[in-house]
């Protein structure tokens, strides 16, 4: 897809890929969306049978949590790291913390960092904590490396319950 030649094909192309990247259905969308984007609609944008209006492609955006402008580029991205909500097990980390390894600055900064986010969002519950994408971005930041690396170490340290 060539910024000065999109078409159509291609921007129904691109939602259908963004769509599957999250392993979601065009029913997962509908209710994700809490029934504004349609199942049938989103279908028929996918398949180009559909105008999608400007309206329409800002709501679909908001759905994927992507910029409007990955709607209409080839700019690549990590829909698999950037989407969908991320859980860390707090008490993991913190037990992590405290072992000598050598991950052990790592968690130490990972565990400071989440109590922070904790006590801003006065979130008390203590087990898990909710990573939005501007939490990994500035924690990606802080220990040097990228997000889709941040989301691997997570993984890997068996710390990241969920993305989904």
């Amino acid at each position: 897809m060539s910024p000065d030649t999109v078409t159509m094909s291609d921007i129904s192309a691109k939602l259908r890929a963004l769509r599957h990247a999250r392993s979601w259905s065009l029913l997962d969308v509908e209710r994700i969306s809490q029934g504004r984007i349609k199942a049938v609609v989103l279908g028929s944008y996918e398949r180009g049978s559909r105008t999608l209006s400007v309206k329409r492609a800002i709501e679909i955006a908001e759905v994927y949590e992507i910029p409007l402008s990955q709607l209409f580029t080839d700019k690549k991205t990590s829909p698999d790291v950037r989407a969908g909500r991320k859980m860390l097990d707090l008490r993991r980390i913190s037990n992590r913390a405290q072992l000598p390894s050598e991950w052990s600055e790592r968690f130490t900064i990972l565990a400071r960092f989440t109590r922070s986010i904790v006590e801003s969002r006065q979130d008390w519950n203590g087990e898990v904590l909710s990573l939005r994408t501007t939490d990994c971005d500035v924690l990606a930041m802080i220990l040097n490396i990228e997000v889709f690396e941040l989301m691997k170490w997570l993984d890997d340290q068996r710390v990241l319950l969920a993305m989904r």
